[in-house]
């Protein structure tokens, strides 16, 4: 007999289901553990607590959880608008409600509220910003200081680059920063040492941009300046090394239509209009030619480009300007508009407060009101003085004056080095380095004459600023 049966005769059978209930439970248990809760769901709800809360994970009992499927930046992220959008779909969703959600609704929703950038608003923006940072001493590129509205407007837009940088896909692309020269801000930007949280904003949106575009980022300029010569502000202009005029060597390679009306000449240009050069305003049709003489150009009005010469305030809204050389140099044909309306246009040589720093610019209407030449014998040279008197009620000349903005000068750089190396290729090394070294005495000429006339009138009366 062996000595399992011995020991189920010994014992009957209740008792030994008295002894079996009172085994001792396991050291690791205690009285802590809820009635109807077993070791193992306890253990579950332990693992549980240890899995991250920012991940979707599913429970042992197939029952999935996600304590915190929203990240912080994406509370940061949403807008007020985007807030209301969500609330609206469901009267009785609540915050805590709308943490719960799945990952994949709130990334559908953000795509929603994905900010929708406008690129004319962007470049005036850039151009506002840059030219408050300028520091240049000339008319034209005078820091203006920049209004509490344009300063949340620069806040709100490195917050919501930066944000959307911080997405899965960004929505501001390479096209929408080369167009508005945000590259250039944020650069500009970074010139100011400083621990001030648009700065550090700047400097980390710079770093994302780096990281995400790469060396396209840095060739930004080199496609700028192909769509400069393809379709831009030298679209049908060519350059010519056969021409001599001293003022450029471009052509314009296409042909002035008919007439147009006065009413649609005047609907076409508008004070402060830019251009690189005169070839590029022949082209637009507002003069007829790209010397420097008055003429009648596609709209049948006269204009006249000062490129060259001086001009002095008189006050107000009256000029006189003086030219020197000879007759041919005269405007004679000028005797005949006085009293009449003309176009002026200034370009960045002539020595005047009132000119640009580059290109050409067209400044408005004005009326001749005396035209005056003598022949100095002396000299051996004819001297030309002509009063000019701006025509009221139109874009006031302060505003004018601020032309070319920051994105044009970033053109005329452009254009600039384009005419450097289209010389350097067809006239050869030699020629392009007397041309080089013409265009820098004319550029410290220019700017010595412009610091030493706005010194000389900042102990003036202020008449500059009567102009209007």
């Amino acid at each position: 007999m062996s000595a399992l049966e011995i020991f189920s005769r010994q014992i009957p059978i209740r008792e030994r289901r008295e002894k079996l209930a009172l085994k001792p439970k396991p050291e690791h248990a205690n009285d802590d553990t809820p009635t109807g809760q077993s070791l193992f769901s306890r253990r579950r709800d332990i693992i549980n607590q240890m899995l991250s809360p920012t991940i979707k994970h599913f429970s042992f009992d197939g029952s999935s959880f996600n304590r915190r499927s929203i990240s912080p930046f994406l509370r940061d992220y949403t807008s007020s608008e985007s807030q209301t959008t969500t609330m609206s779909m469901s009267t009785t969703t609540t915050t805590d409600e709308f943490e719960l959600e799945p990952i994949e609704r709130l990334q559908q929703q953000q795509q929603t509220t994905k900010p929708k950038w406008d690129r004319e608003q962007l470049l005036q923006l850039s151009d506002t910003v840059r030219a408050s940072l300028n520091k240049n001493d000339n008319a034209s590129t005078t820091p203006v200081p920049l209004s509490p509205f344009h300063a949340f407007k620069l806040h709100e837009f490195l917050v919501t680059a930066l944000n959307d940088e911080n997405t899965r896909n960004p929505t501001l692309d390479s096209d929408m920063i080369e167009y508005a020269r945000l590259d250039k801000m944020v650069g500009e930007l970074l010139q100011y040492n400083n621990e001030s949280t648009t700065i550090q904003q700047a400097r980390d949106l710079r770093k994302k941009w780096r990281n995400r575009f790469r060396e396209h980022l840095f060739m930004m300029d080199r496609h700028r300046c192909a769509v400069l010569v393809g379709g831009g502000r030298l679209k049908d202009v060519a350059f010519d090394n056969s021409l001599e005029y001293d003022l450029g060597k471009w052509h314009t390679t296409t042909k002035l239509g008919g007439l147009v009306s006065e009413v649609e000449g005047n609907q076409s240009f508008e004070p402060g209009h830019w251009w690189l050069n005169t070839t590029c305003a022949e082209r637009d049709g507002i003069i007829n030619g790209s010397q420097e003489k008055p003429t009648k150009g596609r709209y049948g009005f006269t204009a006249l480009p000062l490129l060259t010469g001086s001009e002095e305030l008189t006050g107000g809204s009256t000029v006189k300007y003086v030219r020197e050389g000879g007759m041919a140099d005269m405007h004679i044909a000028l005797i005949s508009q006085v009293g009449r309306q003309i176009r002026v246009l200034r370009g960045y040589r002539l020595e005047s407060i009132l000119a640009p720093v580059a290109g050409l610019r067209y400044d408005g209407i004005y009326m001749v009101k005396q035209y005056g030449c003598k022949y100095d014998v002396k000299m051996g040279k004819y001297r030309l003085q002509l009063t000019l008197e701006r025509k009221a009620g139109q874009r006031p000349f302060e505003e004018v004056r601020r032309v070319p903005k920051p994105s044009q000068l970033d053109d005329w750089a452009l254009y600039e080095k384009l005419e450097g190396d289209k010389v350097k290729q067809m006239l050869g090394q030699t020629r392009y380095l007397g041309w080089k070294l013409r265009q820098q005495e004319e550029k410290v000429d220019r700017e010595q004459w412009r610091r030493a006339k706005f010194f000389r009138a900042s102990f003036s009366t202020g008449q500059e600023r009567g102009h209007t």
